[in-house]
């Protein structure tokens, strides 16, 4: 689409724009993005409640030299956008093209990586601090939804924030409130503080007395501190300026000219400063203004959305609770997500959204299971990592039950390295005691979730993002059942491929190509994955005198993982053992240009790994 502004404006050309004509490349973003983020899938509501917002930063401040840092950065579009990706919009999300977060090799304008929330501030506070050591003047800007702050690491980093550092916090206010200020005094001095001649007389006054001999400098604190005092009296300080930071606003985060005000006055700052906004998710697109929630991740067009494993899970937990009270569900932020929409409604006394809490979440866990409760974790893969020290500390260290339910278990190409789920089966083998449950399709959740709940330790029940296995029973019939084994029937094998999950899929393409040039690959699946004697030993009986080889195929990282586990264990049987995992291709991840279908690794490496291709 052709733009009047959109693409065809370099930084000072933006800084000259009239305030009508920002309106107008406001509109051609959000119109871009619409158009993009539905074609493509992504993250739509967030990024169209920051248009203004990033703007105005950009007209303020300079970037690259003036560093930016989205917490998360899933609302990084906008910026993208305006600086050296225009002509590569087209292609976010998709593999080969723009990362939908930010990404530091991608751009000199992405100085840090993102994709979990409340790090922006630490990452920020890290070059301010590196800046101040080597006498520069850049600033560096962290922005952060309100939901950042339900995570205790933002507030680490603002604890330690100290004054002369040219560091920015700005709080994107667009679902909750925090440390509100009450009354009508504290709103109209809100009021009064976003107005230009607060401003211009704060600024002179500054000026004035700073510019008297000997003593101005130590007026101007004078003065600052019994301003300080005087507004302590009248309405109480809200939390950021307890901890010494110069706080600006609320203002609204749609207005252009009240956002650039604020911004131009933290940027004379010579303190770390908050500059709070409210801005609205969806803001200029009337389908997610109305229901931000649904499209603050949304699918490409056209895709299909079968049932889920997350539905499933959901659904199956919430039945579970009406017979075992003591059941009670987990969520950090992720309801939604992990589809505990109809636990939380029909069991909201046992439903716990602890916010972006990670750490916290499976803490409070433990302490649940260790006061008699059955407690069930919903955390998606890449953010089960944020947990780690608390699953060993916490959780077996003192022999408490807590099963965890693994969402988004393997890799997201869609959304790159800070989400694909390739770490949590080597967490789990760490843990003493765990087991590890992978069920291929809807009927094996049924059966392993209330196992695992009836177990003792901890138990992790990962699966996949979106739907089952298509026909897993019929394709990948059990050979024991009782040991949660699967696999294809072949008498005598000349290979054997095994693995786990989702990514049996390639297995069984890689049998299928086979057996058309004369050659037998035995497929087995395992829903259970410690190499526990009794699996072992069915393994054992499997690998007849006709199999030359066998071949693990695994959407995990090898370090630690269920291929290595697996070749210790089956080494004494003599037979070649080849490994497929992760490590394999981590520079093809990390790029996002993967050239596999679905799953990290193809049918095709597996043949290669037979030498028949």
């Amino acid at each position: 689409m052709d733009y009047q502004y959109l693409g065809k404006l370099n930084n000072d050309a933006l800084k000259q724009l009239t305030y009508k004509e920002c309106a107008l490349l406001c509109r051609e973003i959000r119109e871009e993005m619409v158009a993009t983020v539905i074609k493509n899938g992504g993250h739509l509501a967030s990024n169209l409640g920051v248009v203004e917002l990033t703007v105005a930063l950009h007209r303020v401040f300079d970037s690259p030299q003036d560093r930016f840092i989205f917490d998360v950065s899933h609302q990084s579009y906008v910026h993208k956008l305006l600086t050296d990706r225009f002509s590569d919009f087209q292609s976010i999300r998709r593999p080969g093209g723009l990362s939908g977060f930010q990404k530091r090799s991608e751009s000199e304008h992405d100085p840090f990586g993102g994709g979990h929330a409340s790090t922006s501030l630490s990452a920020a506070l890290g070059f301010a601090e590196a800046d101040f050591i080597m006498g520069s003047d850049r600033h560096t800007i962290a922005i952060a939804g309100d939901g950042a702050f339900t995570g205790g690491m933002i507030h680490e980093a603002m604890n330690n924030c100290r004054e002369g550092r040219k560091l920015i916090l700005i709080l994107n206010e667009n679902e909750m409130s925090i440390s509100p200020n009450i009354g009508g005094f504290a709103t109209y001095i809100a009021n009064v503080r976003s107005k230009e001649s607060y401003f211009n007389i704060k600024r002179g006054t500054r000026r004035a007395l700073s510019a008297i001999p000997v003593i101005g400098r130590g007026m101007v604190h004078f003065v600052s501190r019994q301003k300080s005092r005087l507004k302590n009296l009248l309405y109480s300080s809200n939390y950021f300026e307890k901890l010494g930071f110069y706080y600006l606003g609320p203002t609204d985060g749609h207005d252009l000219v009240k956002l650039e005000r604020l911004l131009r006055e933290a940027k004379e700052a010579d303190r770390p400063v908050i500059v709070h906004i409210k801005t609205k998710k969806g803001h200029g697109y009337q389908p997610a203004e109305s229901d931000p929630g649904r499209f603050h991740g949304i699918s490409a067009k056209g895709s299909a959305v079968p049932a889920s494993f997350s539905s499933h899970f959901g659904k199956l937990l919430s039945e579970m609770a009406d017979e075992d009270p003591k059941l009670c569900a987990i969520t950090a932020a992720m309801r939604d997500g992990t589809g505990l929409v109809p636990f939380a409604n029909s069991h909201p006394t046992r439903f716990f959204d602890v916010g972006i809490a990670e750490e916290h979440a499976m803490t409070f866990a433990a302490g649940l299971s260790a006061a008699g409760m059955h407690p069930v974790f919903a955390v998606y893969s890449t953010f089960l990592q944020r947990s780690y020290d608390q699953l060993i500390h916490d959780v077996s260290l003192q022999d408490l039950d807590v099963t965890v339910a693994v969402d988004r278990a393997g890799l997201a190409i869609c959304d790159g390295a800070t989400h694909h789920g390739i770490y949590d089966v080597s967490i789990g083998f760490t843990i003493p005691g765990s087991s590890i449950y992978a069920p291929l399709n809807f009927a094996s959740l049924e059966r392993i979730l209330p196992i695992a709940l009836q177990s003792k330790g901890c138990n992790f029940v990962r699966y996949r993002s979106g739907g089952e296995f298509e026909n897993a029973d019929v394709r990948l019939p059990y050979y024991n059942k009782a040991l949660f084994i699967r696999s294809t029937e072949d008498s005598s094998p000349d290979g054997i491929i095994l693995t786990y999950g989702q990514i049996a899929e390639e297995a069984l393409r890689a049998r299928e190509i086979a057996l058309q040039k004369g050659i037998s690959l035995r497929v087995i699946a395992l829903e259970k994955l410690r190499p526990e004697a009794e699996i072992l030993s069915a393994l054992t009986e499997m690998c007849t005198p006709s199999v030359k080889k066998i071949c693990f195929l695994e959407e995990g990282v090898q370090n630690g993982g269920c291929a290595m586990a697996y070749r210790e264990a089956l080494s004494g049987s003599g037979i070649p053992f080849a490994a497929l995992c992760i490590s394999n291709i981590t520079a093809a991840l990390r790029a996002n240009e993967s050239p596999y279908r679905t799953h990290g690794i193809s049918a095709e490496d597996v043949l290669q790994s037979f030498d028949i291709l």
